[in-house]
């Protein structure tokens, strides 16, 4: 059962918030900042934890949401999307690092860091906040592709340490 491993995954993405906000707010490639909260999400959901992918996109997102002048909820909906639909491919156990090739994680990931700013540019339209526009949007799918590529592993390993926390039979 993952219920108890909510609080481990909530400190986890709290942690990943404080960091996006004040470390990596600061760091700009061509202008744009990378997204490791939607890094987190498709993480969780690519080791096969749905519903800890989801919850940690709802919690991290919200409060992201809080913090910048965005659509209030736009970061979690971009989150939650990517959080289910990578828990399909990680319940079918493709990018399974144990098993799967090395390459496989971190070209999925690659492919949610380059769809997350698309559907992030687009839900903004949708609520008719057109400023998500100001950028270059080919800038932000090269940036959050990449960053995606490079972190995937390490992201993807720490979910499932987290992950499983609630899993482990108590001694």
């Amino acid at each position: 059962m993952t219920t108890r491993a909510l609080v481990p995954v909530t400190v986890v993405t709290m942690f990943i918030i404080g960091l996006q906000l004040s470390v990596f707010a600061a760091w700009r490639f061509a202008g744009v900042v990378f997204m490791l909260v939607w890094l987190w999400p498709f993480a969780l959901g690519l080791a096969g934890f749905t519903t800890l992918a989801i919850w940690a996109a709802l919690v991290g997102g919200v409060f992201f949401d809080t913090h910048v002048t965005t659509p209030f909820g736009l970061t979690a909906a971009v989150g939650i999307v990517l959080g289910y639909g990578a828990s399909r491919l990680g319940k079918e156990g493709v990018g399974d690092l144990d098993s799967a090739a090395w390459w496989v994680t971190p070209i999925l990931a690659a492919g949610a860091g380059a769809l997350a700013p698309a559907l992030y540019t687009v839900g903004g339209a949708g609520v008719l906040n057109f400023s998500l526009w100001r950028g270059s949007l080919v800038n932000m799918v090269i940036v959050n592709a990449s960053a995606f590529f490079v972190l995937a592993r390490p992201v993807s390993r720490l979910a499932r340490v987290v992950g499983l926390f609630g899993s482990r039979a108590r001694r």
